[in-house]
């Protein structure tokens, strides 16, 4: 795998119980049961989705096979594969899982209300408009999740330079060598940050012409 890969997903596809029921069956019982603990049905269509796209990303990969772990932080990683790395997340109706030959975070977010509170939580400056606070929110996230220490790096310890390319800095962190993709899909923003420098462009995943 020579580039960073990111998978998405609109779970309203999963509304067909059809195509739901197929998917789950093949869900590893970890998955299954994180899914069965959920109590909305959209909730349970937005893991399910994730479990899809790991699955999917993984075994295009070459580690389909490999088991599942995680840190202190809920970060997932593969046991005994140094070559692999991924990441999920999801919002409204949209599962996204990024896949990379080096350490990953990704984020997404629909667009959302920013008030003066979570303005303040989170920016050091913030953006004038909801659309340029989520999409920056969805970065300094995607690197909360590549560190795998979330929120407890703090949002505003973390400095994004909006340009060409994308460059970040973090307050206790060595960012060199962090890379950064940010875009909009529909009316949610998707960001990746990873270790490696190049990303294919996003893949749509559509489960029923894969059961």
């Amino acid at each position: 795998m020579a580039e960073n890969h990111l998978y998405i997903l609109d779970t309203k596809t999963l509304e067909d119980a059809a195509v739901y029921e197929s998917w789950y069956k093949k869900m590893p019982v970890a998955r299954r049961d994180k899914i069965d603990r959920l109590r909305f049905d959209k909730d349970k269509r937005l893991s399910l989705g994730a479990g899809i796209l790991i699955e999917i990303g993984l075994t295009r990969a070459g580690a389909g096979e490999t088991p599942i772990l995680y840190n202190e932080h809920g970060k997932p990683y593969l046991a005994e594969n140094e070559d692999v790395f991924f990441n999920v997340s999801h919002s409204g109706s949209l599962a996204v899982c990024a896949v990379s030959p080096m350490d990953v975070g990704v984020d997404t977010e629909v667009v959302r209300k920013f008030d003066a509170q979570l303005k303040d939580f989170v920016f050091n400056s913030p953006p004038e408009t909801d659309a340029e606070c989520t999409r920056l929110w969805t970065i300094k996230e995607s690197v909360m999740k590549y560190f795998g220490a979330g929120i407890s790096i703090g949002a505003k310890n973390i400095h994004v330079n909006i340009g060409d390319p994308i460059t970040v800095t973090c307050d206790g962190y060595d960012t060199d060598g962090l890379f950064i993709s940010s875009c909009a899909i529909g009316d949610a923003f998707v960001s990746v940050a990873s270790g490696f420098a190049k990303f294919a462009a996003p893949e749509y995943i559509d489960p029923k012409t894969l059961i």
